[in-house]
């Protein structure tokens, strides 16, 4: 009998554990959009870490510089963005989902940090903050993060954004990220790049 209780139970065990882990694994186009949006508004690292070939997603979670500043940044970077997912269309294993972004304009902040640099570096050129490259650098991230701050507080304004998305095989679905898309979900964001 008690053998036969065991058995009985083992199954029970395992029929709830194998339908546990399905609904689990198992997400829809609409539940894959809204992960990846909220973890990008959030800065959680789980969700950042499975885009990181994007180099939007790779600056955002590997800018180095004092810790106080980057959290400046990605402070001022989500203070105003919000989303809405308003449809998403499935064919066989790829979907699109059409997304409602409000955000700031963040188009004008390279080249504000192209002057802000410029003139500092005019201003302080035979100073040992200029000559020091960790201090350049350091100066340098604070300069851009200013501007990105300085945007993050004028007007916001609403863009649709097509998100696409693929069945990874796994009863699962990924966003596919482009530079462009990101460039378009931020607020027309350039990033600074090394010359």
């Amino acid at each position: 009998m008690q053998f036969l209780l065991k058995g009985i139970i083992s199954m029970i065990v395992t029929v709830l554990l194998q339908g546990g882990v399905a609904s689990i694994v198992s997400t829809t186009p609409d539940d894959a959009a809204e992960d990846f949006l909220a973890g990008l508004k959030a800065g959680e690292s789980q969700v950042m870490e499975k885009y990181m070939d994007n180099s939007y997603i790779n600056f955002i979670c590997n800018v180095e510089g004092d810790q106080g500043v980057v959290d400046r940044m990605d402070d001022a970077l989500f203070q105003n963005f919000n989303y809405k997912i308003d449809k998403v269309a499935t064919k066989d294993d790829v979907a699109v989902a059409r997304v409602t972004v409000t955000c700031n304009d963040f188009s004008q902040v390279s080249a504000a940090y192209d002057k802000a640099a410029y003139d500092f570096i005019k201003n302080n050129l035979y100073s040992k903050e200029v000559a020091d490259k960790t201090a350049l650098n350091a100066k340098c991230l604070d300069l851009y993060v200013q501007q990105i701050e300085a945007a993050s507080s004028g007007q916001t304004a609403e863009t649709v954004i097509y998100l696409p998305m693929v069945d990874n095989g796994y009863y699962g679905w990924d966003v596919l990220l482009s530079d462009e898309l990101m460039q378009s979900m931020l607020g027309g964001l350039q990033m600074p790049v090394s010359q």
